[in-house]
Order: structure tokens, then C-alpha cells, then sequence
């Protein structure tokens, strides 16, 4: 296998460890802007081993994403736990219907 310089310097090494765990070297998680959480993906490549970085979604990805169809009113504080609270009480109302969908139907058989 020949081993090709990274854009971060010399070739880095890391060692594997009884539970098949390696530490990414300093330089290859700066080189690759990777944080905690983010995933690396190995794919084989003939005999080299290529690693893809993707970065970890954070809900500050999503920001605006739908600025153009929010409400023109602005979303004061209580309408928010209003509209969570019948959201929650909504899906809490579709458990308890399955759960008495269900033993309905366990009766009836």
C-alpha cells in the first residue's frame, strides 16, 4: 500500500483497539472540520480505505427553512405552549384510541 501525504502534513496513524475503536488524529479531525457526533464513513477503495466526513444536523440547520410560510402574526409565548400543549394532547388522545383499538379487538377474538 503506498501512502500519499495528506493536505495536513505528513501521514497520520492511528492505533486500533481491542474493542475495534481508533482516536482520529488532531490533525485529520482539523483537517476535516469533524466535531463530536459527526460521522465518519469508510469506504473500500481496492486496497486503500477512503473516509468521508458528514457533518452532524443541528436544529440551527432547519433555521428559516419555512420563514416564507410562517404565520404573518408574531408567535407570542402563550400561543406557543397553547399549540404545543393541544399537539401533545392530540397525539396523547391517538395513543389512548389505539390502546382501546387494540383491546377491542384482543376481546373480540
Amino acid at each position: 500500500m503506498s501512502e500519499t501525504k495528506a493536505p495536513y502534513g505528513e501521514p497520520q496513524r492511528a492505533r486500533l483497539t481491542r474493542q475495534g475503536q481508533i482516536t482520529v488524529p488532531k490533525a485529520v479531525r482539523e483537517a476535516l472540520d469533524a466535531k463530536p457526533g459527526d460521522e465518519l464513513f469508510f469506504d473500500q477503495r481496492g486496497e486503500e480505505m477512503l473516509v468521508r466526513h458528514v457533518r452532524r444536523k443541528s436544529i440551527l440547520d432547519f433555521a428559516g427553512l419555512a420563514a416564507d410560510t410562517a404565520p404573518a402574526a408574531a408567535l407570542t409565548k402563550e400561543r406557543l405552549v397553547q399549540a404545543v400543549e393541544t399537539a401533545v394532547g392530540e397525539a396523547y388522545q391517538a395513543k389512548l384510541q389505539r390502546m382501546v383499538d387494540a383491546d377491542t379487538a384482543e376481546a373480540a377474538s
